[in-house]
């Protein structure tokens, strides 16, 4: 079975195209669990998966990287829950990467135990119908969620995306920042919300959200949206979604950049910031690769 030339040289790989798993790492799989016993960097392959649903749980006190990058050629549904005990911190980032036209449905649940923590990057720069729902539980005191999003449509693209985080014990923690660009006549719409239920107090829930929209015909449409039951707690949320302002535009032509300068300078205020968050060189390079196919190169470096 053949990987990717960016996945080659990774020691601890697991694949999951049709309906076979390889996995030659010293990860415990059983079944559709994997189970994290020790620290480590994994990266996880889908292509074309037969597999439709996946528990990945963490012991207590270890520290994980995970890279899932997923790859489909026909219309597909992925169900992952991810169970973080007590002290685990997990750092996940999902790849959503096609070059055909078709249907994706994920859903994603994460549930976290007393001080665990879960850095979730995406980065959805797929074609097609997209449909992502991502639900976090922070079920004890001191759980923390931090999502970091990017999401490029272009053409007919169209992505559906649901964010939910439910706190559900006090003392608990949550952030949520989007990046969202819609090229061409791509729509993106999100709803995004966050529940801080009575007795939950000190807790924080934030959310920002930015979107920035090149063509004539594209769409971005956030909904961002708080539902607390509890006055003591820090909470906010927040949505800019518009076209490139021609103040600003205007500004950086008058420092002499060109048209396609300028507008690329702009752009790179919403991508670099997440491209660098990456720690792994050759996934690095992968999202920039796919970003260069999203948007017209003369737009973008």
């Amino acid at each position: 079975m053949r990987t990717p030339i960016y996945l080659d040289e990774k020691e601890n790989i697991i694949i999951i195209q049709n309906n076979d798993i390889i996995n030659p790492t010293q990860v415990d799989m059983d079944n559709k669990n994997i189970n994290f016993k020790e620290s480590k960097t994994v990266f996880l392959y889908f292509k074309d998966s037969n597999y439709k649903h996946f528990k990945i749980n963490l012991n207590k006190n270890i520290d994980i990287k995970l890279y899932i990058i997923m790859k489909s050629s026909k219309s597909t549904e992925y169900n992952i829950d991810f169970n973080l005990k007590e002290a685990s911190k997990l750092t996940v980032f999902l790849i959503i990467r096609n070059v055909e036209l078709v249907d994706i449905l994920i859903n994603y649940s994460f549930n976290l135990a007393k001080t665990a923590k879960v850095f979730i990057k995406q980065a959805l720069l797929a074609r097609g119908h997209i449909t992502l729902n991502n639900d976090v539980y922070l079920n004890d005191e001191f759980a923390e969620v931090d999502i970091d999003l990017l999401n490029i449509g272009s053409y007919n693209d169209l992505f559906d995306i649901k964010q939910n985080i439910i706190h559900n014990a006090k003392s608990t923690v949550s952030k949520i920042n989007n990046s969202l660009i819609s090229h061409s006549n791509s729509e993106l719409y999100y709803s995004v919300s966050g529940r801080i239920y009575k007795g939950n107090e000190f807790s924080s829930c934030k959310q920002n959200n930015k979107g920035i929209i090149l063509d004539e015909f594209g769409v971005i449409k956030v909904e961002p949206k708080l539902y607390i039951d509890e006055y003591n707690v820090d909470a906010s949320h927040g949505a800019a979604i518009g076209q490139i302002d021609d103040e600003q535009m205007y500004y950086l032509l008058s420092r002499g950049l060109n048209e396609s300068e300028a507008k690329n300078l702009i752009i790179s205020g919403y991508t670099k910031p997440f491209i660098n968050s990456i720690e792994d060189e050759d996934i690095r390079l992968l999202i920039e690769r796919q970003i260069l196919k999203r948007i017209k190169e003369e737009s973008i470096v």
